[in-house]
C-alpha cells in the first residue's frame, strides 16, 4: 500500500507525460529572451512544479467539483496508461484530501525558485507564476463552457513561454514569445485533447461537458464493424481527420515562423516527428490504447526536436 501511495503522489498525480511540452516551452522562452543559463533551469524547475501541482489539483477538482471522475467505471473518466492520474480517488488509492494537499504542496514548492528568480531577475516573474496557478481552475471548469482547449493551450503555450522568458530577462520580447508559443500549444491542446478525451467522451457528455474535443466523439459515426456497431462503438475516422487537420496547421505555422525569422530553419528538426504521428494515426483504429501510448511519445518529440534545433542554431 505504501508503494501505491508513493507512486500516486510522486508519479501519477503530477502526470509527467506532459512535462516535455511544458519544459520545451519554458526553455524555448528563455532561449528567445537571452540564453538557457542557470536562471532558465531554475525557471524550468518552477514550471514543472507548477505543472505537477496543476495536474494533481485537477484530479481533485474533477472529482470533488465537476464530478467527472466520480461514479462507476462506466460513469467516470477513463483510465489512460500514458497519464495515470485519473480515478486514483475513485479507486481508493488516495483520498480527496490527500489529492488536494498533493497539489498544494507542489504549488508551495514552486515558491522557492520563483522567489529566487524574482530577486535575481525581477518580480514580473510573479505574473506567469500566478497565471500558472490559476490555469487549473479555469481548465477544470472550461470543459463545461467551450474554452477547454483554450485553457490548456494558454497554459502550455503563452504562460509557460513567458515564465521561461521572465526567468532570464526583466524585459523580454514577450510578443515574440506569444507568437512562437502557438505550435506547441496547438499540439497539446486543440489536437491532443480530442485524442485524450476520446475514451472519456461518452461518460462526460452525460454530465454536461462542452468542448470541441468532446464534439469530435459526439458527431462521429458508429464503427463499420458490425459487432462494435451493436455495442455503440464510434468510428475513429472523424478523430483522425481532426488530428490530421491540426497537424497540417502546425506544420504550416511552423514554416511561417521560419520564413519570418521567428525560428531558425534548424527548428525544422521537429518535422521528423510528423511521419511517426501519421503512422500512429494509421494504426490507431486497430488498438487505441496501445497505439495511443506511442502516439503520446511521438507527439512529445515535436517540441523536443524544435528546441534542440534552436539550441544548435544559436
Amino acid at each position: 500500500m505504501f508503494w501505491k501511495k508513493f507512486k500516486a503522489h510522486v508519479i501519477q498525480l503530477p502526470r509527467p507525460f506532459a512535462f516535455p511540452f511544458f519544459a520545451c516551452s519554458i526553455l524555448l522562452g528563455s532561449l528567445l529572451a537571452g540564453s538557457i543559463n542557470l536562471n532558465a533551469w531554475i525557471g524550468l524547475i518552477a514550471g514543472l512544479l507548477i505543472t505537477s501541482g496543476g495536474h494533481a489539483f485537477n484530479s481533485f477538482l474533477d472529482y470533488a467539483w465537476t464530478g467527472l471522475d466520480k461514479g462507476t467505471p462506466e460513469e467516470r473518466s477513463a483510465e489512460k496508461g500514458y497519464t495515470g492520474g485519473q480515478n486514483l480517488i475513485a479507486s481508493g488509492v488516495v483520498s480527496v484530501r490527500e489529492t488536494a494537499l498533493n497539489g498544494l504542496a507542489w504549488y508551495a514548492l514552486s515558491i522557492i525558485p520563483i522567489v529566487f528568480l524574482g530577486i535575481r531577475t525581477g518580480w514580473l516573474i510573479l505574473v506567469p507564476w500566478l497565471l500558472g496557478l490559476l490555469m487549473t481552475v479555469w481548465y477544470s471548469k472550461a470543459k463545461f463552457n467551450w474554452t477547454h482547449e483554450l485553457a490548456l493551450g494558454v497554459a502550455v503555450g503563452p504562460v509557460a513561454m513567458l515564465l521561461g522568458m521572465y526567468a532570464v530577462s526583466p524585459n523580454p520580447p514577450w510578443v515574440d514569445g506569444l507568437i512562437v508559443s502557438v505550435p506547441v500549444s496547438i499540439i497539446l491542446s486543440f489536437a491532443g485533447l480530442a485524442f485524450d478525451e476520446w475514451e472519456d467522451a461518452e461518460a462526460n457528455l452525460k454530465k454536461g461537458v462542452k468542448s470541441l474535443a468532446y464534439m469530435v466523439w459526439k458527431y462521429s459515426d458508429l464503427s463499420s464493424n458490425e459487432q462494435d456497431r451493436q455495442r455503440g462503438v464510434k468510428s475513429t475516422n472523424t478523430l483522425l481527420w481532426y488530428l490530421s487537420t491540426w497537424i497540417l496547421f502546425v506544420v504550416a505555422y511552423h514554416v511561417f515562423l521560419i520564413a519570418t525569422g521567428y525560428l531558425h530553419p534548424l527548428s525544422g528538426l521537429a518535422f521528423i516527428s510528423i511521419p511517426g504521428a501519421i503512422a500512429c494515426m494509421v494504426f490507431l483504429p486497430a488498438d487505441f490504447k496501445k497505439v495511443g501510448k506511442i502516439f503520446a511519445i511521438v507527439a512529445a518529440f515535436y517540441p523536443i526536436l524544435l528546441l534542440i534545433g534552436e539550441i544548435i542554431a544559436r
